[in-house]
């Protein structure tokens, strides 16, 4: 039987459960460092000058975010070993979305069955009960 693998996440950390046969689990917490409010020094100016060059803060803060949450998915996915055959990914805002669509960008993650849900901020205890009530309901739904 494939390992089947929960994560809950947001732009803070992600909490993978790895469960095997529907019963043993495993959990491992990864940490994000992704800035939440970055600090920027121009902030009352749109755009400042470095010598002769406008450079644009904003678009380079997004850049810096957009790069932040790149590692953060490279860090989940190398945690996601190669006998995962269900990834269900739950979580508050959109980071569950952009991750889904980092994962779909890589071939070896193509075979797997992913399934993503918009939940609320949870306690370790309530996203195993979730995880687990999740793959359950889909071993019930396939007899």
């Amino acid at each position: 039987m494939k390992k089947q693998v929960g994560i809950w996440m947001n732009t803070d950390k992600a909490v993978l459960v790895s469960l095997l046969n529907g019963k043993e689990e495993k959990i491992q917490t990864i940490e994000s460092e992704i800035e939440s409010r970055p600090h920027n020094p121009r902030h009352v100016k749109p755009g400042s000058r470095t010598g002769t060059v406008l450079m644009d803060m904003d678009k380079k803060m997004t850049q810096r975010k957009n790069h932040q949450m790149h590692d953060y998915f490279e860090k989940i996915m190398h945690s996601i070993t190669s006998d995962t055959g269900e990834i269900f990914v739950f979580g508050p805002a959109t980071t569950k979305k952009h991750f889904e669509k980092e994962l779909k960008k890589h071939p070896e993650y193509g075979e797997k069955k992913l399934e993503v849900e918009t939940a609320d901020k949870m306690t370790q205890p309530q996203m195993i009960a979730r995880i687990k009530q999740h793959f359950f309901q889909n071993t019930n739904s396939r007899s």
